[in-house]
């Protein structure tokens, strides 16, 4: 417990299972415009085998509690106290503490909601003012800090440790190994850490997607070819000599075609491969298999085969299970990635406002949504979003680039942060000029021409009823649920006659 916390009588849920437990309920910076926070978690309570939630803290700011790392959230847009937690009989109060920064939740950006522990063991997105995302969840484990260390299986979630744990298992033998997990989950990478952590490092590691591979041809591009097998044919190493006292990846093993399948079983049964038109050859490989299809139910394959496929196998879950690591998967994007990938450019956003706050935004949206594609699809949209980011600065440069009438409303702040803090504002025209250094004359007249900001005059009669009806009559409320100023909010209340 912290200073200055008091002792708050724990929460009795009814819930009690005796495994898995105590779980810690961990809120996990997912972004951050500095970078190195990213990955950082800090422990909010614990939940116990008798059902008993109990918060460490009920509340999160700017200074306070501190991360895993030492540091609180030290963001200058978020305020002092920001989050409040108190005990709920569902589960967990989560609530906007603050007047001064704004504090979004889950998918539809509440300021307050009610959290059952099923709730909480799915975890929920938090973004802290403009630019700070976290991830509450209740862990089954604790969270340890990710190093960073290349040739790793990147995450903070319980999840990534444990793979992490599994991979240094089988670098630590020969087994043959069977991944199996959801397409796009990285099985290919859980491969190249097992190859990378093995005795084998310094050797090659051959990849073979067994889908891309025609059935006419496998034979010969697995084992090779003797010359004058068949007509024209000429000596020809296969996959599995390339990969001789290395390790062979065998990505979609459900593929392999039947006929094949003994083959596959004498070379690894007995290390040896039979060439096409050639004699038995004996060859050392460390073999690793993949699949996204449950082998269990494809009809042509065989169970011998399989058993011996999974000599240790590895469960990779998908994205959705692990999403507070979704942050440090950016980051190993930008240290790792290839030629005929796109930078995201991450660093600007530790000195460009907006592009922290458009990052930030892409990261919100990211953790509630459902990637199908899991890490493939998520970075492939990420480096959509770099590209977008960079299209909207090179149009704004070139709308407000040698042109008269050019002012230092234009030029000082973008679009992008303009919005956000217009947000954290509570869509205060005042309180934005003074965050932004602008004169409200020039925030109004800037507002008005950015689609996704609508000011309190722009709003029909009828909507604000509408938005009564569903909200109630509170300025706050409406304020919050139309996204135009309080102030002008009350104003309308008074000349539509209607009265708390």
């Amino acid at each position: 417990m912290l200073p200055g916390d008091k002792t708050r009588v724990p929460l009795r849920t009814g819930e009690s299972d005796s495994e898995g437990y105590p779980r810690q309920l961990t809120l996990t910076v997912v972004f951050h415009p500095d970078l190195g926070r990213i990955g950082a978690s800090m422990a909010l309570g614990t939940l116990d085998s008798s059902g008993s939630l109990r918060l460490a803290a009920t509340t999160v700011g700017r200074n306070a509690p501190t991360f895993v790392d030492g540091l609180p959230l030290s963001e200058p847009h978020v305020s002092r106290q920001a989050l409040k937690l108190m005990h709920h009989p569902r589960g967990l109060q989560l609530s906007d503490a603050s007047s001064e920064s704004h504090l979004h939740m889950g998918p539809d950006r509440s300021s307050s909601m009610a959290l059952s522990l099923s709730d909480l063991e799915r975890g929920i997105s938090i973004r802290f003012g403009h630019a700070v995302v976290c991830w509450l969840r209740l862990s089954p484990s604790p969270l340890t800090p990710f190093e960073g260390e290349q040739g790793y299986f990147v995450g903070v979630s319980p999840e990534s440790q444990s793979i992490r744990r599994l991979i240094r298992a089988a670098a630590s033998c020969d087994l043959p190994v069977l991944l199996r997990g959801e397409s796009g989950v990285g099985k290919e990478v859980v491969a190249q850490c097992i190859h990378g952590q093995s005795l084998r490092a310094g050797t090659p590691m051959v990849s073979v997607n067994m889908a891309a591979l025609p059935e006419t041809l496998a034979d010969a591009e697995l084992f090779g070819t003797a010359k004058g097998a068949f007509t024209g044919a000429e000596q020809r190493r296969g996959y599995f000599q390339s990969a001789d006292r290395g390790t062979l990846f065998l990505d979609e093993i459900g593929e392999l075609a039947n006929a094949l399948q003994p083959k596959l079983l004498r070379a690894l049964q007995g290390g040896e491969i039979q060439i096409v038109g050639g004699k038995p050859q004996r060859v050392d490989v460390r073999l690793i298999a993949a699949s996204d299809a449950d082998l269990d139910d494809v009809a042509q394959f065989k169970t011998p085969l399989l058993q011996r496929l999974a000599g240790i196998t590895i469960r990779i879950p998908a994205l959705s299970s692990r999403r507070e690591d979704m942050g440090l998967l950016l980051l190993s994007h930008e240290t790792t990635r290839s030629t005929n990938t796109v930078s995201l450019a991450l660093e600007a956003a530790q000195t460009s406002a907006h592009r922290a706050a458009a990052w930030a935004s892409f990261i919100y949206n990211a953790l509630n949504t459902d990637w199908p594609g899991n890490v493939r699809a998520f970075l492939l949209a990420a480096q959509r979003h770099a590209l977008e980011i960079d299209q909207r600065s090179e149009a704004y440069s070139q709308r407000h680039s040698h042109g008269a009438g050019l002012t230092a409303e234009h030029t000082s702040v973008s679009d992008a942060f303009l919005v956000s803090t217009h947000e954290a504002s509570h869509f205060e025209i005042a309180e934005t000029a003074r965050r932004v250094g602008l004169s409200r004359q020039a925030v109004y007249r800037r507002l008005e021409h950015i689609p996704e900001i609508r000011l309190a005059g722009q709003l029909p009669d009828r909507e604000l009823l509408v938005a009564i009806d569903h909200v109630g009559k509170d300025p706050t409320q409406l304020s919050r649920y139309l996204k135009v100023s309080r102030a002008a909010i009350s104003q309308r209340l008074k000349q539509l006659g209607v009265h708390r």
